[in-house]
């Protein structure tokens, strides 16, 4: 029989602590720092499998923490692992990977599982929608909508889009990517194209991980345009020009644990369940 410790993150770890009791599994959840007789040593002596945040970490130092707690560092939480122990994680950095390998601890990125990822581009794309309704003073319904990039959240994104009769065209940097999409009945056009009529739009939604929408191309989009941002920080947009030119644009990290962290947090479940077995 597992024991799981869980350690930081958003919302996603309240509801996933809940599924794992709910199932009859032994738990210790370390939220905040609100029980300052919380041992880390202890806990990790007293668990087997430990359960990290979605990101593992945002500073390469600690772990994630919605909380902002200081008794996550990695560091320490590394030196108390044994080859008895099993780590999950999301986006765990190439450093903690490398050490679990050296020290025959067993790691699972939850971005490395297929499963996951496909599953949680849904309340990714649901999150990205939510924001730009809340963000622009216009209807999705009959606007025009561009998505840069043609990977997991870009498809189920643009997808999601159509559904609400949003006029959708991708902008990817492959023809097998554009005749994708263009299969899928979106308008397509090339990446290198993207100066070209990007005054059109009311929404833009960026999923690629790189400056992609830098000054130029942000003086010739309409005033009223909205720019979401789904990619990994920095992520895909020069946010200072758009803030001195009053852009409307948001960087969108996390989405699944604000939006759907019950949902998530399921996904999640599932998947621990089946790679433990």
């Amino acid at each position: 029989m597992h024991n799981f410790l869980l350690l930081g993150g958003d919302s996603r770890q309240l509801y996933l602590n809940h599924m794992l009791i709910k199932n009859g599994f032994q738990t210790t959840f370390h939220y905040s720092s609100e029980d300052p007789s919380f041992s880390m040593e202890e806990a990790i002596k007293n668990n087997n499998v430990i359960l990290c945040p979605i990101p593992f970490t945002r500073d390469k130092i600690s772990l994630f923490s919605v909380n902002g707690m200081e008794d996550l560092g990695i560091g320490n939480l590394l030196s108390l692992l044994t080859p008895d122990h099993i780590l999950f994680g999301g986006s765990i950095p190439a450093y903690v990977k490398e050490y679990a390998e050296e020290n025959h601890i067993a790691c699972f990125d939850y971005m490395d599982m297929e499963d996951v990822t496909v599953k949680n581009t849904i309340a990714t794309a649901e999150g990205a929608i939510a924001e730009a309704i809340r963000l622009s003073p216009g209807c999705l319904h009959k606007s025009r909508c561009l998505v840069t990039g043609f990977g997991r959240c870009a498809k189920t994104l643009a997808m999601k889009l159509k559904g609400l009769d949003a006029v959708v065209t991708v902008a990817g940097r492959k023809e097998t990517q554009l005749a994708a999409a263009d299969s899928m009945g979106l308008h397509t056009r090339p990446l290198s194209d993207l100066a070209l009529g990007l005054g059109d739009y009311q929404f833009i939604f960026n999923t690629i991980p790189a400056l992609i929408l830098e000054k130029d191309l942000i003086n010739s989009m309409d005033p009223d345009v909205t720019i979401i941002d789904i990619a990994s920080a920095p992520g895909g947009v020069d946010f200072d020009f758009c803030r001195q030119q009053n852009i409307r644009a948001k960087l969108c990290p996390g989405l699944p644990g604000i939006y759907a962290p019950g949902s998530s947090a399921e996904i999640l479940f599932e998947a621990i369940v089946k790679y433990l077995s």
